[in-house]
């Protein structure tokens, strides 16, 4: 199981890693074109041209990055679930509001009726994503479901954290929340994959 597992995960990496190359490579190709009238605003703000043709490549970079960095993690998540727990993702009806008109559950558990929400980051700071969270929790509970939050890293800016601690309050309510090391060690603890050490592992290679 430990070689197959390790198998499917450095798939995983290996095409999050190309995907994301691609894109900005494509990106930069679509830059090389751009208009470069507005660079002389970031002149008047004390950016040379060469400053502020960076600070556009970055940004670029910065998006697709943080994209891909999630899409990696949480994908890895799944796998890791999907080959260790009888489960799969699914849909549940929003029987709260008009939307969504369904909520994804990213990896059902048959076994304890857990339903896990994965995310690698959450830096919200709309005030109105803690009402669609708790109309999911809502759903989720009304369902028979148990409703587990599955966080690997805390946004960094106070009203983001604020957001997140009123979420997290609202699933430990009803069900359960882990968070930074919290949620390698619920992963470990319930699949008995060390997904944390595979990530580390893979630093060294």
């Amino acid at each position: 199981m430990t070689r197959k597992l390790h198998s499917i995960l450095d798939e995983i990496v290996e095409r999050n890693r190309a995907q994301l190359h691609k894109k900005i490579e494509e990106r930069r190709i679509e830059m090389d074109k751009n208009d470069l009238e507005h660079l002389s605003l970031y002149s008047i703000l004390g950016f040379s041209e060469e400053e502020g043709l960076k600070i556009d490549l970055y940004q670029n970079i910065g998006r697709f990055l943080y994209k891909y960095a999630g899409a990696l993690l949480e994908e890895a998540t799944v796998a890791v679930l999907q080959n260790t727990k009888e489960g799969k993702s699914i849909r549940i009806p929003n029987t709260i509001s008009q939307n969504p008109k369904k909520f994804v559950i990213d990896f059902f558990a048959v076994s304890d009726n857990k339903a896990h929400e994965i995310k690698w980051r959450d830096a919200s700071t709309d005030g109105d994503h803690v009402r669609k969270e708790h109309n999911k929790i809502q759903c989720i509970v009304k369902a028979g479901m148990i409703p587990v939050r599955v966080m690997y890293y805390m946004p960094n800016r106070k009203q983001a954290i604020r957001i997140q601690k009123r979420i997290i309050a609202i699933y430990k309510e009803y069900g359960e929340a882990y968070t930074d090391k919290g949620a390698w060690n619920y992963l470990l603890d319930y699949t008995g994959f060390d997904l944390y050490s595979y990530f580390h592992e893979k630093l060294r290679t």
